[in-house]
């Protein structure tokens, strides 16, 4: 192993990259981008959604009970937009054309049967072409109704209650009275604050723009540019003076590692000069991108080595980095993913790397908690490396 070959190597690389224009703009700028168009969108905390009520009440108790609805806040805004109907033909139409997210039909004799305790409904409907919307909806106006009807049971227990200490002996009432305020109120949910960190969630993506770095960037440099100095006969060269075709491949895998870890370097500062927010990785943290990258290196030169092809590499790397972008959880949460997609995010190195590095440097769970995985993954990137020696060794012999 000869240092000063290794090092020439290295800094031919970085030369040759900041010459090209395209080269720089995918390593430096469009990881930049990517997380400037990602955190801008999704990368802040979503306000409270007011959904859109339609409202059909055939005595003065549905609209009282709607009034109180649409006084409703939560953060400040308004939880539900209540729009008045004579009747209900109108109001559905409303909801199918899409302007309405539901519609409450209040029955007559609601409120005289609600006054007198006895069982009262409220016919709700919703749109379900758009799920996602349909959920929101259903979620806001099932939860409004939950704890209208939990405030009336403790109401009608506590009325009832009193009437039971009037009326009956004091031994008969301390044993019925807990019993009717247990049936009113079979179980109360008691909220309790808990201080934590509030981290920004435009972490989440800076964390997925440097697992995008590793399945594009890295694999592509390291492949392509190796197959590019074959092409060009560097290698021959190499192979037949005193430097060996090993210094040339180490030096290939520095040159990478430089330019990758110089773009992450660049995304961290990025990140906390716009959105004020970013991850100071530490130690262990360095230790998943690193073993990340490891990985992705190995595995971009096993494809290159195995395809000979600067064209077929490419597309080879899109093929597989594509879906895996999604499907190992670097740019999706992994809880959003399907039952099928869910071991793609454990064993798929790098995202279960992207995965523990959020766990460990934005979630803040314990240190033991994913240190074990770091030696598992270790093990596998090490053994993606050796596949790539063997493919390298294998496309040497095909140049003698």
């Amino acid at each position: 192993m000869k240092r000063r070959a290794i090092k020439g190597i290295v800094w031919k690389d970085l030369k040759e990259v900041s010459r090209e224009r395209m080269t720089v703009f995918w390593i430096l700028v469009f990881p930049m981008m990517w997380l400037l168009v990602m955190g801008g969108i999704w990368g802040h905390t979503s306000p409270p959604v007011t959904v859109k009520v339609g409202v059909v009440a055939y005595d003065e108790t549905g609209w009282e009970i709607t009034h109180y609805m649409g006084n409703v806040t939560l953060d400040g805004k308004k939880l539900f937009k209540v729009e008045p109907f004579n009747e209900t033909t109108g109001a559905l139409n409303r909801l199918k054309s899409g302007k309405l997210d539901a519609v409450l039909v209040f029955p007559k004799g609601f409120g005289g049967n609600l006054s007198a305790g006895l069982p009262v409904s409220v016919f709700v409907y919703y749109d379900k072409s758009d799920p996602q919307e349909y959920q929101i909806a259903r979620g806001a106006v099932e939860g409004f109704f939950s704890e209208f009807s939990n405030r009336l049971g403790e109401r009608r227990g506590k009325a009832l209650s009193e009437v039971l200490r009037r009326e009956l002996p004091e031994n008969l009432s301390v044993k019925l009275v807990p019993l009717v305020e247990g049936v009113a109120s079979p179980l109360t949910i008691k909220e309790e604050p808990v201080t934590g960190r509030n981290e920004n969630p435009v972490l989440f993506f800076l964390a997925g723009v440097m697992g995008i770095q590793f399945l594009f960037a890295t694999m592509s440099l390291i492949g392509n540019g190796t197959l590019r100095e074959i092409e060009k006969g560097t290698l021959r060269r190499i192979a037949s003076s005193p430097a060996t075709a090993w210094d040339f491949l180490l030096g290939k895998f520095l040159s990478t590692t430089v330019l990758i870890f110089g773009s992450i370097l660049g995304l961290i500062a990025f990140s906390k000069l716009v959105f004020g927010a970013t991850i100071v990785p530490s130690l262990l943290g360095w230790g998943f991108l690193f073993t990340a990258g490891f990985f992705s290196m190995g595995l971009g030169l096993a494809i290159a080595m195995a395809t000979r092809s600067i064209r077929t590499t490419s597309a080879a790397i899109n093929l597989i980095s594509w879906p895996l972008m999604f499907l190992a959880g670097i740019v999706v949460p992994p809880s959003v993913l399907p039952d099928w997609a869910q071991p793609i995010v454990q064993y798929f190195p790098i995202g279960r790397a992207l995965q523990d590095f959020r766990l460990l440097e934005i979630y803040h769970v314990p240190t033991g908690t994913v240190a074990s995985d770091l030696f598992w993954l270790v093990l596998t990137s090490l053994g993606m490396m050796f596949i790539a020696i063997l493919t390298y060794r294998w496309a040497l012999k095909r140049l003698d």
